[in-house]
């Protein structure tokens, strides 16, 4: 039999598109370890810990938590359908687009930020330019997509797909508009902010959030009689809430009452969306998984956060940049790795103890962040929490290392049985 190009079912199809993807994760929770190395005066050579953070952030964003949701949203087309290949394949070399511009672009953020790089007589920030590229390929998978959507139209998570792609373009804007102001307004400091800000607010709550609820709602077969309201409110609370939350990023010196007063209405707004897709995962009982449990606890911890934000005192949490880490990392380390190795482990034989041993480690890291926050307990605070850092920046590191050494051996049978 010859090799099928694409699998289906509970197979995995295209695979170096998701082993890239895993290395981008390694590759940048390293950076993540050497960050906190530095954090300690170990830093080697002439590198900041600014551009370190930068590398480590870019990559994670670009290698990861782009392509490998929009891998999972091609797989469940191909599952779908023997057509639409010209959608599928615009799709695949899109993605792979991202992984090598956001791979070329790791190198320069990591020596340079986001200065330029001297190339003979010109002077040119090529990390910027790379970043550019990848945003293309955010455009050219969405074209791909549209394409082939309609594969979709009878899936409950179709609407939830389309508002995070939504959501994925309006916060390229906010990039463009960096590098627009940068040329026209370089001194207006607030305006830069805000712009950079609403790039990382509308990707962050407003994509990565949606995506993991569309996600979820398929993977969990979430109807429409577990909801307490319509999805579309969920839905659209997110989508509106999310951007506006971006003045939660700016300095608290820039930050003006209205400013505060939008970020707050948005968090809260988005928070009640999030705990709604929370509410009907509950009442259709499915997360009672030993697998699923951990990115929907995650995803709920993340809501509650997010709507105390919206009412506690501004000082509580503004003046702790530890707490947003945290938040964060609950986020994208917590609920979107977690879901991803989830969404893995349903189709693959790998042994659960691999993946509670990432789901371990990764409470492990988010544990040691809380102990670099104000939240804390003073008394058993101590230099040793810098040391804990470093372990736990480490941890989850080695065990998706294992957890993709299990993915590949999988895969290497899977592609043998296919040859027979």
């Amino acid at each position: 039999m010859n090799k099928k190009k694409y699998y289906s079912g509970n197979n995995l199809g295209n695979q170096w598109l998701w082993h890239i993807s895993i290395a981008c994760f390694v590759l940048a929770g390293l950076t993540g370890f050497l960050y906190r190395l530095g954090m300690m005066g170990w830093v080697p050579g002439d590198l900041s810990l600014g551009n370190i953070r930068h590398a480590h952030s870019h990559l994670m964003f670009f290698g990861w938590a782009v392509p490998l949701p929009f891998y999972i949203i091609m797989q469940k087309i191909v599952d779908k359908t023997d057509s639409g290949m010209e959608g599928i394949n615009t799709m695949k070399y899109s993605i792979a687009a991202v992984l090598f511009f956001g791979l070329l672009a790791y190198p320069f953020f990591l020596f340079y930020g986001y200065r330029p790089v001297n190339i003979g007589s010109a002077s040119l920030p090529l990390s910027v330019i790379f970043s550019g590229f990848v945003m293309i390929g955010w455009y050219g998978f969405l074209i791909g997509y549209w394409k082939s959507r309609t594969t979709l139209k009878e899936d409950e998570s179709l609407p939830w797909i389309d508002g995070a792609l939504v959501l994925l373009t309006v916060c390229s804007l906010g990039a463009w508009g960096v590098a627009v102001i940068q040329e026209v307004t370089p001194s207006s400091h607030l305006l830069m902010k805000s712009m950079t800000h609403f790039f990382l607010a509308a990707f962050t709550e407003g994509w990565v959030v949606l995506v993991l609820s569309g996600v979820l709602i398929s993977e969990l077969e979430i109807g429409r009689q577990h909801w307490w309201a319509s999805p579309q409110f969920a839905l659209g609370a997110i989508a509106i809430g999310a951007p506006l939350t971006f003045p939660y990023g700016i300095s608290e010196s820039l930050l003006t009452p209205m400013l505060l007063g939008t970020a707050r209405f948005g968090g809260g707004l988005a928070a009640i969306g999030l705990l709604s897709v929370v509410y009907a995962i509950f009442k259709s009982g499915k997360w009672r998984h030993a697998i699923w449990i951990w990115p929907v606890a995650l995803l709920t911890l993340k809501g509650i956060m997010q709507l105390g934000a919206s009412v506690v005192p501004s000082s509580f949490w503004l003046a702790d940049p530890g707490l947003r880490v945290l938040y964060l990392h609950i986020l994208l380390l917590g609920g979107l790795t977690l879901l991803a190795f989830a969404w893995f482990n349903r189709r693959t034989s790998v042994s659960k103890i691999f993946f509670h041993l990432v789901g371990g480690t990764i409470m492990v890291t988010l544990l040691t962040l809380l102990m670099f926050t104000g939240v804390w307990p003073k008394v058993l605070s101590g230099a040793w929490i810098i040391d804990a850092l470093a372990l736990g920046a480490l941890l989850p590191i080695l065990a998706v290392i294992a957890y993709w050494i299990k993915l590949t051996q999988f895969s290497n049978r899977m592609r043998n049985v296919d040859y027979e």
